[in-house]
């Protein structure tokens, strides 16, 4: 592996992010660097941005999302690489994924005898948009013969090259919510003619928030919150529209199906209670992101059998934050990873700096992870 090849394509990647579905220089430096090292790039069928590339040759399949894009972030000028694109920047680490995407093929091409079948990097778009890329490259035409999916999360703040190992949940569902209540509206001086909407929507928000509490089982974890709210436009007008804009995220997506029906179903009968009507939408309903045990049995197996040189962990408490990377699992069977990255800065901030020695390990475990994998036998991928 030219690894100096591989640093120099984070750089690039770095220097010119792109935001959500708009991809196209990421996309076409990724292209040309598979045409380079002579390995097909095919686009998606219903997406502008990113694609797909295989190595290898057999009936095992396992596939590897990369996403691509970026946030509309300005960077810490400080940095010794830097966005060359006005408010725009790697701060979640995909340029990191991408590379490692790019560097996986690069070595099963040079090495095919180390791969006991076909390896396919999906190479995502807008994993930061809501709703984002791979709820359409889910429905794609490229899932068949797939046995399971993996990817990898950069992780600052943890030792660089660590592996963080979930066995079930590892990232949360996020539905958005856009409530609306409508009253007759009226004269702040005769509330008692009409319907008082802001209190209301306050009776609203604070009831709906513990009447979920009380219908769910309190050992299941969720994180509910309203962000937004807005009615009325002066002092002595009682306004006809309240709107609402929240969040609800679970770690079980049954869990989360009951949610949604126990808001509904309250809001209905709270609207009967008040004389208001309350409208209600998810606009946006992403699942949760739950590894599958028997690859998460594997990846603990090649550790301790095949790299117990490796640092591990395995932490109880998963991220309430959400990766749309579930959408792949409602297809295939998946593993979801974290990778120490080192560094300074949190995820989403201007001040995000990995430790690029992260490539090299990153890259190195996962190679030698997937080709034990592929010499392992799961006959149901779906148990």
């Amino acid at each position: 592996m030219d690894w100096e090849e591989i640093f120099n394509l984070r750089k690039h990647f770095h220097e010119h992010p792109e935001l959500s579905f708009k991809e196209f220089q990421t996309t076409e430096t990724i292209a040309a660097t598979l045409q380079k090292w002579r390995i097909s790039f095919n686009r998606f069928e219903n997406l502008e941005t990113g694609g797909w590339a295989e190595v290898g040759e057999g009936e095992t399949l396992y596939a590897f999302r990369s996403d691509i894009d970026a946030l509309p972030i300005e960077e810490n000028t400080k940095h010794a690489v830097k966005s060359k694109n006005a408010g725009i920047m790697h701060a979640c680490g995909h340029d990191y994924h991408t590379t490692i995407g790019l560097g996986l093929l690069k070595y099963f091409k040079d090495h095919p005898q180390e791969l006991n079948g076909k390896l396919r990097v999906i190479f995502q778009p807008a994993e930061e948009a809501a709703p984002g890329g791979a709820e359409k490259v889910a429905g794609e035409d490229i899932w068949q013969g797939v046995q399971g999916i993996l990817t990898v999360h950069v992780q600052p703040q943890t030792p660089t090259g660590t592996f963080v190992l979930f066995d079930g949940p590892v990232q949360a569902s996020s539905t958005s919510l856009f409530i609306r209540l409508k009253g007759p509206g009226g004269h702040t001086s005769k509330p008692n003619e009409t319907v008082d909407l802001i209190n209301v929507g306050s009776q609203y928000v604070v009831q709906l928030q513990s009447y979920l509490k009380q219908k769910i089982d309190s050992r299941d974890a969720i994180a509910f919150a309203f962000g937004s709210v807005h009615a009325g436009e002066t002092h002595n007008i009682i306004p006809q529209e309240l709107t609402l804009r929240g969040t609800l995220r679970t770690l079980d997506n049954t869990l989360l199906s009951a949610c949604l029906e126990i808001i509904k179903s309250f809001s209905q009968k709270f609207g009967a209670l008040y004389d208001v009507s309350v409208e209600v939408q998810f606009p946006t309903n992403c699942p949760a992101t739950v590894n599958d045990h028997w690859l998460s049995a594997k990846f603990l197996e090649f550790v301790q059998t095949q790299r117990n040189d490796l640092h591990l962990l395995q932490p109880k408490k998963p991220s309430m934050g959400a990766d749309d990377f579930s959408f792949y699992l409602q297809k295939v069977p998946g593993l979801y990873l974290l990778l120490g990255g080192g560094g300074q800065g949190v995820l989403h901030s201007p001040h995000l700096e990995l430790d690029e020695r992260l490539l090299k390990s990153g890259i190195e475990t996962l190679v030698e992870f997937i080709s034990f994998l592929m010499r392992q036998n799961r006959t149901d991928p779906n148990k």
